[in-house]
């Protein structure tokens, strides 16, 4: 007598591995479904998934084929749109690579492998290549800038490289909170008018080129450049390009 052995499903992709001697005459359907709902998912899936009311979300990991719904953590890129807060996103803690993007415009979503892992923040309005090996992320386009332009007052993130917009008035853009030494934010004169209509930058309860706490620095040259680097408490931010 033959023995029959239950189907078993992958460790990463979760899609089902047929046990010796089961699903006679209907393996291929198996077969099929698995090309079509799991390794097409991981290879060219993109999967749209909404945190509106959410602070943390936990990706499906359900086994063998499924709807991209059922397994999220297995498409290849992840949209992360409609937050109306921070979100921490749970991923299963396994190798993959990723495309992930934040099409949110005022809200940071924090990936995080298992329960308690490593974790990475995926800034408002940008798109990550990432990569996994299970315990810690690694963004294999981190040397690669992204830019945004603001035409009113705006709250930077560390990293930001901005085209600021005054032609219409004067706008506002404030340094990220809580920075840590290394932080960056660039800014350039879109139009050519900080002369007309300025730009402040606001520190917070940081310092600019180790001036007064909260002290705002005004720009008033047009077509300016420049990159502000944040050092240590007793420096703040310092000018990187002059």
């Amino acid at each position: 007598e033959r023995s029959v052995m239950a189907s078993t499903f992958s460790n990463r992709l979760k899609f089902e591995l047929i046990g010796s001697g089961e699903q006679a005459g209907s393996w291929g359907i198996t077969t099929n479904n698995n090309l079509d709902q799991a390794i097409e998912q991981a290879i060219a899936g993109v999967l749209t998934i909404s945190t509106s009311g959410s602070s943390s979300l936990t990706l499906t990991t359900a086994s063998g084929p499924q709807t991209p719904a059922d397994n999220q953590s297995r498409q290849a890129a992840i949209i992360f749109g409609s937050a109306n807060q921070d979100c921490t996103v749970q991923f299963p803690a396994l190798e993959k690579t990723y495309i992930l993007r934040n099409a949110n415009t005022a809200f940071k979503i924090t990936i995080r492998l298992g329960a308690s892992g490593n974790t990475f923040v995926l800034l408002p309005n940008r798109t990550y290549s990432i990569i996994t090996n299970g315990t810690n992320w690694h963004d294999v386009d981190a040397a690669t800038p992204t830019w945004i332009e603001k035409t009113s007052a705006y709250t930077a993130f560390p990293g930001d490289n901005i085209f600021v917009d005054t032609s219409a008035g004067a706008i506002t853009i404030t340094l990220p909170a809580s920075p840590t030494q290394g932080d960056e934010v660039a800014f350039v004169d879109a139009e050519g008018t900080f002369d007309t209509n300025n730009l402040t930058v606001e520190p917070g309860s940081e310092k600019i080129m180790a001036n007064t706490a909260g002290d705002e620095m005004v720009v008033d040259t047009n077509n300016a450049g420049f990159t502000l680097v944040y050092q240590d408490s007793t420096h703040g931010w310092r000018l990187k390009d002059k």
